[in-house]
């Protein structure tokens, strides 16, 4: 696969940025005909209630379409020099190796395999196997009129495939995973280097644990709804819903029941139904959720609303309010890919600024407040992707998601900007 895949990106080079554009508009018309099916593949196989599966194929379809204007940033130009002429060009890595989750079937391989083209690269996709018809129609969409081998989908068992990252011929690798998952990977990668393997960028996009500020003197009654739809949506299982809700205490009396009002007007139901919000989620995610409620529980936290299994398999949107002796909780500390979410009430805005940083994961954060103080706000969060008056799933190809810490290390820069390497050329003046 690899040496195919090589090949191809020989085949690629012949093609300049505006043909490799050309190409990936082409398979952005052909994804947009294949709609229908990719959102009944994801419903039926992701367990996407279908309003999220349309969502995820829309966000995929408008990055698409957003490409040509991020594309601009790898655009070979000359720049400055003392003297002759300097040009500054961006060149592929090769072959990429994208490593898929389960919880987004549509629009991370796009994004992936979109932004390899671009820049000139092949790719080796390899999707969760929960999921790995939804991702085959995506992609197959998408790389129809690229040359023979520039796509190609492992299906290997997970250990086999994890075997390409430090895998001779691999050029770069992207990683969307949990952070446990991103930790092995790159483990097993540095014992790959000392064995003397050739060095390659290793792009993790990990956990989020996202804090979402409520201040007072907020319009409350969106803030609760984006609280709510950026808790819960896919039923909590997105790197960057919010996960921890945070309001001023000045601000609770008003906030907090509207919160309540807007969580329990969740519908929770089966995937394939138009109205369903929250949909039924797997049996491994369903248990770690209930292990993570008792704990809390425990710990002197109160049920909000919800807190019931629900039919199917799942667990009713269950908001907690966390007191201040049970923030070392595993809802509180660690990333919780549920319909369950942890609320804290701050002292002021200077503790709701340490609460929210108080977090090894960096992916983002939202703020809900008078514009002025809301912006000081986000300036003072550890993230790389921060929101002011709107929702954490706020769509825009150009709000980049990416994060620091453990959630990622590159922040919020575009795939196609980290799919290339930098060369310049200089001439000499005369020669």
């Amino acid at each position: 696969m690899i040496s195919t895949a090589r090949y191809a990106v020989q085949e690629i080079a012949r093609l300049d940025l505006d043909a490799r554009l050309a190409l990936v508009a082409a398979g952005a018309q052909a994804l947009a005909a294949e709609s229908q099916a990719i959102e009944d593949a994801a419903v039926a196989e992701a367990g996407q209630a279908r309003a999220f599966a349309r969502r995820e194929l829309a966000s995929a379809l408008d990055l698409l379409e957003a490409l040509p204007a991020l594309a601009e940033a790898i655009r070979p130009r000359e720049v400055p020099a003392r003297s002759g002429t300097t040009r500054l060009e961006f060149a592929p890595y090769g072959v990429v190796f994208g490593w898929h989750s389960a919880n987004s079937p549509i629009w991370v391989p796009t994004l992936i395999a979109a932004s390899a083209f671009v820049g000139g690269n092949a790719i080796l996709s390899r999707p969760s196997r929960r999921v790995g018809s939804t991702t085959a129609r995506v992609l197959e969409a998408l790389a129809y009129r690229w040359p023979l081998g520039a796509m190609q989908m492992v299906t290997a068992p997970p250990d086999e495939a994890e075997a390409l990252i430090s895998a001779p011929g691999i050029g770069a690798v992207v990683a969307h995973a949990s952070t446990a998952t991103c930790r092995r990977h790159m483990a097993r990668l540095a014992a790959a280097y000392a064995d003397g393997a050739t060095m390659r960028p290793y792009i993790p996009e990990a956990s989020g644990n996202d804090a979402m500020i409520v201040m007072a003197g907020a319009d409350m009654v969106p803030a609760a709804d984006a609280a709510a739809r950026g808790g819960f949506a896919n039923a909590g299982q997105l790197c960057m819903a919010a996960k921890r809700i945070i309001v001023e205490r000045e601000a609770r009396d008003e906030f907090v029941p509207l919160l309540i009002e807007a969580v329990a007007a969740l519908v929770t139901g089966p995937a394939d139904d138009e109205r369903t919000d929250v949909a039924p989620i797997a049996p491994a995610a369903l248990a770690r959720a209930t292990e993570d409620l008792g704990e809390a529980l425990a710990g002197g936290a109160k049920v909000l609303v919800g807190g019931r299994p629900s039919p199917g398999g799942g667990m009713d949107p269950t908001l907690v309010l966390l007191p201040g002796s049970a923030l070392h909780v595993r809802l509180w500390r660690d990333e919780s890919f549920a319909p369950l979410r942890g609320l804290v009430v701050a002292d002021d805005l200077r503790h709701a600024v340490a609460l929210a940083n108080d977090s090894p994961f960096g992916l983002g954060a939202s703020v809900f407040g008078p514009r002025e103080r809301a912006v000081a706000v986000a300036a003072a969060l550890t993230g790389a992707r921060i929101t002011v008056n709107e929702g954490p799933l706020y769509q825009d190809p150009h709000l980049v998601v990416g994060g620091v810490g453990d959630s990622g290390l590159a922040g919020s820069r575009p795939k196609v900007e980290q799919l290339v390497h930098a060369r310049r050329v200089h001439v000499a003046a005369g020669g």
